[in-house]
């Protein structure tokens, strides 16, 4: 599924369910409020991972079923206005009208999942005990979590010994415990479609908690915590820094935990505010590759979703695997350090038709053997001389070993623009920094040998550079400047020494890699 397929369906879903539930709080004006809450969301994760989950099963009518959806999210709306309430968000404590509100709110919301129950059963469908009682178990699991939030990990009701002693255990139960919701999701959406909801309890068996969506996710939540340099969606200075603030030890603050800068700051609010301090922060998890570690047990995340996912699902939905991509490339991740630790981003390509559309993404490895068109970049750098860089193959990589082609290649990574992936692959592999301008697009396929086929829609580059070049053995065998019309006459000569890739595209460019013939007249001198 492409991004822009992806996108389109998650916003007719989430209008779907906006416009459920706001025909239902017609019928129940006391939920209006609520309706106020859930409707301004124009994506809803929750219905998308049950709709995702849903139609992986044998049914495809998911909105059949379009309460147990809400009710799934609602019952996250009760935990936010829970967490309001023990954290002392300023709106809600502003007043005691304000709080009585709240807590008032939030008991409605138990009404409101009631009452939604009600309707579902109104249709005569299967299974509501079975999704009441999994609703039951989400409240008590979030609820149990925050009690460990705040006994176990908060240093305003236990000693930091005492929460670091036990931390990555205690930890890891709270933000599954808190997340659980984001397990069962997908799960439930498939149990009702299929009707056997056997599948919740091998997920709980087979995934180990450390590497669930709950505790991967919530890691990836509590990154974003550090302020708005990272998270850019902060709505005031009360949601930088929360965490810390509140004296909760998450999981970018226990690896800095030694660190003077943190234990100042614990639970001191005055200290959080500033600027400078803030600043120095950021900058110390950008020193202590805070960043590579949640990215690197992101992307152990998704891998253990996706074998789940094809071992138990006859044919999971293309929009199941997108929902979990936020584990690989999130909002809150510097963007230069997951491509450079995601493992899963970088054996992936993007297919595409022979006009570029994407199509979906596959693993690299699979595509190059199976044949599938996917697209490519191929990098040409020249310099003042009029000279074109060319490499040869270094005998790590899986095809075209030891003949030279042109500057640099590489595939296409869905959702970042074609200029940002070409430029770090160029630094990556070159250490040359230059603006690329793209020329022109087309499709090649030829053999590649050792079983792979390169069959793509290519983006041709080229960029200046003048400064000094470097070989990285692990990238390239050799480089070295050559005139094209040098190049030309060589590949003329001896083919053999070129890539098929760079012939194609030269070819594409105009130039002629036929030998010249010279005709001879035979003449009989006996004559």
């Amino acid at each position: 599924m492409n991004s822009k397929t992806y996108h389109q369906t998650i916003k007719e879903t989430s209008k779907k369910l906006n416009s459920y539930f706001s025909d239902f709080c017609q019928q129940y004006p006391q939920y209006t409020f609520l309706k106020n809450d859930y409707t301004k969301k124009s994506v809803h994760l929750n219905g998308i991972q049950f709709q995702a989950g849903f139609i992986s099963g044998p049914n495809d009518n998911w909105e059949q079923y379009i309460e147990v959806a809400i009710i799934i999210e609602l019952v996250m709306i009760w935990a936010y206005k829970t967490k309001w309430i023990l954290d002392k968000k300023q709106d809600v404590w502003e007043s005691e009208n304000s709080l009585m509100t709240t807590v008032l709110q939030h008991d409605l919301v138990l009404s409101c999942i009631n009452d939604l129950f009600n309707e579902y059963l109104k249709k005569d469908l299967k299974h509501i005990d079975k999704i009441r009682s999994l609703v039951d178990e989400l409240m008590g699991k979030l609820s149990y979590g925050f009690w460990l939030e705040r006994e176990k990990l908060n240093v305003n009701f236990s000693s930091l010994e005492d929460v670091i002693m036990n931390w990555q255990e205690i930890y890891t139960e709270r933000n599954t415990s808190l997340n659980l919701v984001y397990d069962y999701t997908p799960l439930i959406g498939f149990a009702l479609s299929c009707e056997n909801f056997d599948i919740i309890d091998s997920y709980i068996f087979e995934i180990p908690a450390s590497l669930r969506f709950s505790n991967a996710s919530q890691m990836i939540s509590d990154l974003g915590d550090f302020g708005q340099n990272i998270d850019q969606n902060s709505k005031s200075d009360e949601d930088i820094f929360s965490d810390l603030k509140n004296g909760v030890i998450t999981f970018p603050i226990h690896l800095l935990i030694e660190e003077k800068l943190v234990q100042k700051a614990l639970g001191n609010l005055k200290e959080i505010k500033n600027v400078a301090w803030q600043k120095k922060m950021l900058e110390l998890i950008a020193e202590k590759e805070i960043n590579k570690r949640a990215i690197k047990i992101a992307a152990e995340s998704f891998d253990a979703h996706k074998n789940f996912f094809q071992s138990h699902l006859e044919k999971p939905s293309p929009m199941l695997m997108r929902v979990f991509g936020m584990l690989i490339n999130n909002k809150y991740f510097d963007q230069k350090i997951v491509f450079q630790e995601s493992p899963v981003l970088r054996n992936r390509v993007v297919l595409c038709d022979v006009h570029g559309k994407e199509k979906g993404t596959e693993d690299k490895l699979r595509a190059h053997r199976e044949g599938k068109l996917h697209k490519a970049f191929a990098i040409f750098i020249y310099n003042e001389k009029g000279e074109h860089l060319i490499q040869k193959g270094a005998d790590e990589k899986y095809h075209s070993v030891g003949l030279w082609s042109n500057t640099c290649s590489g595939h296409s990574i869905s959702g970042e623009k074609l200029a940002v992936t070409a430029e770090r692959k160029l630094k990556e592999e070159m250490e040359i920094e230059t603006k690329l301008q793209k020329k022109f697009s087309f499709v090649y396929k030829f053999d590649a040998g050792n079983d792979f086929v390169e069959n793509e829609y290519v983006t041709v580059l080229i960029g200046k550079y003048g400064d000094e070049v470097y070989v990285h053995p692990e990238k390239a065998e050799n480089l070295k400047w050559i005139n094209i019309d040098e190049l030309i006459e060589n590949i003329i000569e001896k083919p053999e020494e070129y890539c098929q890739g760079l012939k194609i595209i030269l070819k594409r460019m105009g130039y002629s890699l036929a030998k010249k013939v010279i005709k001879t007249i035979k003449v009989d001198l006996a004559e």
